[in-house]
């Protein structure tokens, strides 16, 4: 009898020990795995498998679930992650990442970092995904169980199946002969389990019952890939909108250009509508096609969003895209005189509605204007610096600008390109014929940040070289400098000031060495260069690659007069003769001449 009772004391403490252990288990997942919906804790026994089918080759990215295919890319080179739910096998996020070219798996780390533990994992390789595939990546696939990413080299073929946070399923490499050649095309069938919740134990994350967090739910048990927006202890915010006093652009619609990039779309509108002036109900998404998930991110939101059928292609389907969506907002809003216009890849300035409504006065009293930008083509971290400051420009920078209902449906929808004209929207606005001597207005450091780094006309390395040193305004109640001075009159009296005080530069020096500008601060410099006539830039090409500026067009000039911050001195670039301002040029200076080099 006192053996029983040993036995049954010993028995009845380790069942308490054992529960004790599952409850410290379950806690230690909540706190240290960011707590994503739903997390598989506790599995007793599969109640189905399902068959992933991954394809790796030059030609080919693809997964199929059951035989169905719920991701296939036969164009977009580099690594392709799909992710998948462990209950129902449907697809929560899929991206791919561009790895043969630098930078493009700057992402990759925390998009893998952001995946709740239980998530299938499928990885797969299209074309060629090493070459610049950085050891920051490679370490992060490899904690989830990879054994072969370290191995990968020059156009492998690559598979590799795994469950986040439990096991690895399936990996396999193909591996090409030379260098010339690729792998094999890899074909891999894996049988996974999947569980129906029966006998599965789910973290529900105790949320406020809000509004928001009911949408929040929603797009959690959907999605995957989104940051802490779906962190249990400490989610992201989901914001409506910010009052702003004395906002003269309440008001006003703002236009969202989307497509299918809807982790960008997130990113916008969680920094958009946290900004001081922004508006939910007067936030509309326009989605070039009818894809799910990007609308789903605008309902997260509360804010509106249409769908329009794609029409052309290439530029011109763009170009489609935005008469639809300014047609729609204007047909939506009846009564807006403007409309704010930005695109799903930039990141707003803390005064982005403030910039506005200090501004928008200017559109509607000086008829030599065309549009209102948060945007400096030039506006780089070393070549800007003075928020408080305003310039007029010939080009439209786009970007985050102003439109005025006026100049839209008098002018710019009628003569809109037809769709079989593949013309850049914003090219087609900056031609002369449309512009019409007009100019826009911009800020010396910009209220938009272009963080995209894939689209038609992006990538990773175009972002880099040309975006990613843009600087953007962080300062949230910046008071503009004379404002009612931008007027066409006002403009033209104050540069003819500046240009009197202005000390020449020393032109027998080379511009592109680092002591052409003086080691000064707070100085007006002037340097001439030879222009002949409009259009004649190739002298400002020259200068602007010398001094890291835009330098594939020439952007942000009014009247052959280009003016930027180098060392934290004003620098004005005047072009001579060409320039209304060639008269201050002293007669001693021999304006620096770069003629473009001919083909042979």
């Amino acid at each position: 009898m006192a053996r029983m009772r040993c036995t049954q004391t010993i028995w009845i403490g380790f069942v308490v020990l054992m529960f004790l252990l599952n409850i410290i288990f379950i806690i230690d997942l909540t706190l240290h795995h960011s707590s994503k919906v739903p997390i598989k804790l506790v599995h007793e026994g599969p109640s189905k498998y399902i068959t992933i089918k991954l394809v790796s080759s030059r030609e080919m990215a693809l997964i199929s679930v059951d035989g169905e295919s719920v991701y296939t890319a036969e164009a977009k080179r580099g690594m392709h992650i799909v992710v998948l739910n462990e209950m129902t096998g449907s697809v929560m996020a899929s991206r791919v990442f561009d790895t043969y070219i630098p930078g493009g798996d700057d992402n990759l780390p925390a998009f893998l970092e952001s995946l709740a533990n239980g998530r299938i994992v499928c990885f797969t390789i299209l074309d060629e995904g090493t070459f610049s595939l950085k050891d920051q990546a490679k370490d992060a696939i490899e904690k989830l169980g990879s054994r072969l990413v370290k191995s990968l080299k020059w156009r492998y073929t690559w598979g590799f199946v795994t469950i986040k946070g439990d096991r690895t399923l399936a990996e396999d490499i193909g591996r090409s002969d030379s260098l010339g050649t690729w792998g094999p095309q890899l074909n891999m069938h894996v049988n996974v389990p999947v569980f129906n919740g029966e006998g599965t134990h789910s973290i529900k994350c105790m949320w406020p019952d809000t509004p928001a967090n009911k949408r929040r739910r929603v797009f959690c048990s959907k999605y995957e890939g989104y940051k802490d927006l779906c962190h249990c202890s400490k989610p992201s915010s989901i914001s409506e909108g910010v009052p702003l006093a004395g906002n003269e652009v309440a008001n006003l619609p703002v236009t969202i250009i989307a497509s299918n990039r809807p982790q960008y779309l997130y990113r916008m509108l969680n920094t958009l509508l946290a900004t001081p002036g922004s508006n939910a109900s007067l936030t509309n998404v326009y989605i070039d096609g009818f894809y799910q998930e990007p609308a789903d991110v605008a309902i997260l939101f509360g804010v509106r969003y249409f769908h329009h059928e794609p029409i052309s292609q290439k530029n011109g389907r763009i170009a489609q895209h935005y008469k639809a969506s300014l047609m729609k907002t204007f047909e939506t809003h009846p009564e807006a005189k403007f409309t704010i216009i930005l695109e799903e890849d930039l990141d707003v300035a803390p005064d982005f509605f403030m910039y506005f409504s200090e501004t928008k006065h200017l559109l509607e009293e000086d008829p030599s204007l065309y549009c209102i930008s948060a945007w400096n083509d030039q506006g780089y971290v070393h070549s800007c610096n003075d928020p408080a400051m305003l310039y007029r420009i010939e080009t439209m920078p786009g970007l985050g600008w102003l439109l005025s209902r006026k100049l839209f449906k008098e002018e710019l929808e009628p003569q809109w390109p037809s769709p079989d004209k593949l013309w850049d929207w914003d090219m087609w606005m900056r031609t002369d014929f449309i512009r019409k001597d007009r100019e826009c207005v911009i800020p010396d450091v910009s209220r938009t940040y272009h963080f995209g780094a894939s689209g038609l006309n992006m990538n990773p390395y175009f972002q880099t070289t040309y975006f990613q040193k843009h600087a953007i305004n962080t300062l949230e109640n910046v008071v503009l400098r004379n404002v009612n001075r931008l007027k066409k009159d006002n403009y033209e009296e104050d540069v003819k000031k500046l240009m009197e005080s202005a000390i020449p530069l020393d032109h027998s020096k080379d511009p592109c060495k680092k002591d052409f500008v003086p080691d000064t601060e707070g100085k007006v410099y002037v340097m001439y260069m030879s222009m002949i006539k409009r259009n004649d830039y190739d002298t400002w090409m020259y200068l602007a690659k010398c001094f890291k500026l835009w330098d594939l067009d020439a952007r942000g000039f009014h009247k052959g007069l280009w003016r930027i911050w180098l060392k934290k001195n004003q620098i004005l670039v005047v072009g001579v003769p060409f320039s209304a301002y060639s008269k201050f040029k002293p007669h001693n200076v021999v304006p620096i001449k770069k003629e473009k080099k001919k083909d042979r």
